[in-house]
């Protein structure tokens, strides 16, 4: 999309789908509707795009006109969704890398991820305690990204900055890959523009912005000479800033009026 003489590319990092009751009350249904609304391009699994269970999950994702992404998590040890996608944007290529965090399982219901027989047939490679496995998997996105000719690498990932989350948190993953040029997080909460070293040694700019809509973080790729810059727009009142200010435009309009709706009203 264009905004203000800027090409935008609108991408999530994770958890959209569960939490506020529209989602709630329509397993994520209309989420899905509005995110396509919106013109998402891309966007991440994180752990609570699983609340409904995988199959449900994997249902709205067909219906999601914007590509989800994951480079580690599999069924029966193959892929479930692209690692990357690239972009094209005035010439240049970018491409999105996507990881999600494999202490899933600690949040979701394990059965999610079983067979009828019991046993596990979905990984987010957290059998592997060291982490490695998960970083050789994003490592191999960029190689392949960059192999297929992208200019710049985004990794978008559902990990936080939590330590307690390492050897899977965002610092351990990018001291283990290089190749890429930003972070885009999400998992924890805080408003932060970070950088962490590489495995080459290289700072990396990690942006994450909140949860809730109460923050927008963004990346600009400068179209003259490459510069990259980063920020996070917050909005730290609770309270949502359209209904507080009576702000009306077409997405409101569209959100106001499927309120009303009963299936978004009941849990279906």
């Amino acid at each position: 999309m264009e905004l203000k003489g800027d090409t935008v590319l609108l991408v999530d990092s994770g958890d959209a789908i569960q939490g506020a009751p529209l989602g709630k009350n329509t397993k994520g249904e209309y989420i899905i509707k509005f995110m396509n609304e919106m013109g998402y391009e891309v966007a991440v699994p994180g752990e609570h795009e699983f609340h409904y269970g995988v199959d449900r999950f994997l249902e709205l994702r067909e219906h999601a006109k914007y590509e989800y992404i994951c480079s580690n998590f599999l069924k029966d040890g193959q892929p479930v969704m692209k690692p990357y996608i690239i972009r094209e944007v005035l010439g240049k290529q970018i491409a999105f890398v996507g990881v999600t965090t494999p202490k899933t399982l600690a949040f979701i219901p394990p059965e999610y991820f079983k067979n009828e027989a019991g046993d596990f047939v979905y990984s987010f490679m957290q059998e592997d305690g060291t982490g490695m496995a998960m970083a050789d998997a994003v490592q191999d996105a960029i190689n392949k990204a960059k192999g297929a000719g992208a200019d710049y690498v985004v990794v978008m990932g559902h990990l936080g900055n939590d330590e307690s989350c390492a050897p899977w948190n965002y610092q351990t993953l990018l001291s283990r890959i290089q190749g890429c040029d930003v972070y885009l997080d999400g998992y924890t909460h805080d408003y932060a523009i970070e950088e962490a070293e590489d495995a080459s040694g290289k700072k990396i700019p990690r942006i994450n912005a909140g949860a809730n809509l109460h923050g927008i973080g963004w990346v600009r790729i400068s179209g003259e000479n490459g510069k990259i810059t980063t920020g996070v727009y917050t909005w730290q009142d609770k309270r949502n800033p359209m209904e507080l200010f009576d702000i009306e435009n077409p997405m409101t309009k569209k959100v106001r009026a499927v309120q009303k709706l009963p299936e978004a009203q009941h849990q279906g």
